[in-house]
């Protein structure tokens, strides 16, 4: 189980999410859903020593702030799993009023004989932060675990350009956040998880009434994925399918991989999805809720009839 307080974050002068399983936001535009997946990013990029590359990336960091960095000086998130916590402070960096620092962070680790013995490490990292690609050297002590997990959750931003344009060094052994490696992770699927690949193949069986199966052809030395059509004598490339069809293949092949993050955060799931994807994917959420912490935000109304119990209007 994971708890994430957040404070002074967006739309969040204080709120915490208990996350044990699958936990779905519902609402409207602006309720937010989405400062909710902003904070698991923000840990995550903390945790990985990369705040710089991600507030980059997110421009204008003022506008993290609750009512603004005039209103709210920092940012507190925190994270509670089993007998650690962790805590990071935000700032806005002095130097740079578009850049975020990590001013504190805190690690407290129960010792597992005795609950009242606490271990609690405190540290200035501002200096020690990465910045823009600049990796700071690893912790080497094994008590850094729940950052080194927070630096592994998934949460993603498929791109469907990405998805069709897949570059011949990718690995397969875990789908990026941009869906980047589809092709290699379904070869991977293929080879040495068959259970994985059914699955996969299922669902966009679900949702594709031409959809056979998967083929695997090899051309100028590489693997190649293409489909088996019921009506067209020819195999197809996976590129051609339209964009909702690849959102769901890719989700498909991160919910149905034996190797789950310990978080999978996705905000607006049902971004190009119309109700029968949306009812397919669910589907795997549901069974993926069972071994790992799925947190979706969405607006979509078959989203939440799908999510029952896990659903969280917000």
């Amino acid at each position: 189980m994971l708890k994430v307080s957040i404070s002074g974050l967006r739309h969040f002068a204080g709120y915490v999410v208990p996350v044990q399983g699958l936990l779905v936001f519902y609402g409207k535009n602006g309720a937010g859903k989405s400062s909710v997946a902003t904070a698991f990013e923000m840990l995550s990029a903390v945790a990985g020593r990369s705040l710089g590359d991600w507030t980059e990336v997110f421009g204008n960091c003022g506008a993290l702030f609750h009512f603004g960095p005039e209103c709210t000086r920092e940012i507190v998130l925190c994270v509670e799993r089993g007998r650690e916590s962790y805590r990071a402070v935000l700032v806005r960096d002095p130097k740079d009023a578009e850049r975020l620092i990590l001013a504190r962070e805190q690690l407290v680790i129960q010792d597992q004989k005795d609950d009242t013995q606490l271990e609690k490490i405190e540290v200035r990292t501002g200096e020690r932060e990465s910045i823009f690609g600049v990796p700071v050297e690893p912790e080497p002590r094994d008590v850094y675990r729940i950052m080194q997990e927070m630096s592994r959750w998934w949460i993603g931003h498929l791109v469907p350009s990405a998805m069709r344009n897949p570059e011949t060094n990718d690995t397969g052994r875990r789908l990026y956040p941009t869906g980047r490696n589809l092709e290699a992770c379904l070869l991977r699927f293929a080879a040495s998880m068959p259970e994985a690949f059914s699955a996969v193949e299922a669902a966009v069986s679900a949702v594709e009434p031409e959809f056979v199966r998967f083929a695997i052809v090899t051309e100028d030395g590489h693997n190649r994925l293409m489909w088996e059509s019921k009506s067209r004598a020819m195999l197809i490339p996976y590129q051609y399918f339209s964009e909702g069809t690849l959102r769901l293949l890719a989700y498909a092949v991160l919910f149905s991989s034996p190797e789950l993050p310990e978080a999978v955060v996705i905000d607006d799931i049902e971004t190009a999805l119309d109700d029968s994807h949306i009812a397919a994917l669910m589907q795997i959420v549901q069974e993926a809720g069972k071994r790992t912490n799925i947190i979706l935000t969405t607006r979509s109304a078959k989203v939440a009839e799908c999510a029952g119990d896990a659903l969280q209007e917000i």
